[in-house]
């Protein structure tokens, strides 16, 4: 005697009877989905277009050049100051200790050459400067201020004449000090640099007749 199945009973029965849905693989819809992505991310095909002048560069900003102590090295210069004006020479004398006669001139570095001069007696001051021309030093003393002439300087210093307008026509500071070191002057032509070999310098016209 046949028995009569429940409801639920039916639909397993149902399920398992009913074929299967074919369905795509996976693996064909992602190809299909990638050629339609590419085909809208293909370049679309333009003429070509014309090569004009190309930009040009901007110029590079110049750079300084700040030289050291150790990559210029140091010169010696020969200067006969026999009549020559005292401050036109004691001007070139100080760019030459100073270095800037060189291409490669630091303030804050010592480029400069050592100056030689010589025939510091002959000298010359224009005008009435050997009179008028006054050079002071203290004793550090109550009243004890001195005074002498030009004259009177180069009858027993002659030297102290170039040394002085040199040394006050550089800056003043530590650097100064160095430069005034490297300057010798003598009495006379001779001097006792002769194994360096010092270059001698003809300074350029300075406004004056020998």
């Amino acid at each position: 005697m046949a028995t009569k199945k429940t409801d639920s009973e039916e639909k397993v029965t149902k399920k398992a009877a009913a074929p299967k849905k074919a369905t795509a693989p996976k693996e064909e819809a992602k190809a299909k989905t990638a050629k339609a992505s590419t085909q809208e991310k293909a370049p679309k095909a333009t003429s070509p277009k014309k090569e004009g002048p190309k930009a040009k560069r901007a110029p590079r900003m110049p750079q300084t050049y700040f030289a050291t102590d150790s990559k210029l090295g140091e010169q010696w210069k020969l200067i006969d100051a026999a009549g020559i004006p005292l401050g036109r020479l004691s001007s070139h004398v100080a760019n030459m200790l100073m270095g800037k006669t060189k291409p490669g001139y630091t303030r804050f570095a010592d480029t400069g050459d050592n100056v030689v001069v010589v025939n510091a007696e002959k000298i010359r001051l224009t005008g009435k400067k050997w009179e008028q021309k006054t050079y002071y030093h203290h004793t550090q003393f109550p009243g004890g201020i001195k005074s002498k002439t030009a004259k009177e300087v180069l009858s027993s210093h002659p030297e102290r004449l170039v040394q002085l307008a040199v040394y006050r026509m550089l800056p003043r500071g530590h650097m100064a000090r160095k430069w005034f070191k490297k300057l010798r002057v003598y009495v006379g032509t001779d001097h006792p640099h002769k194994a360096q070999q010092p270059e001698t310098v003809k300074l350029p016209n300075l406004g004056y007749h020998n």
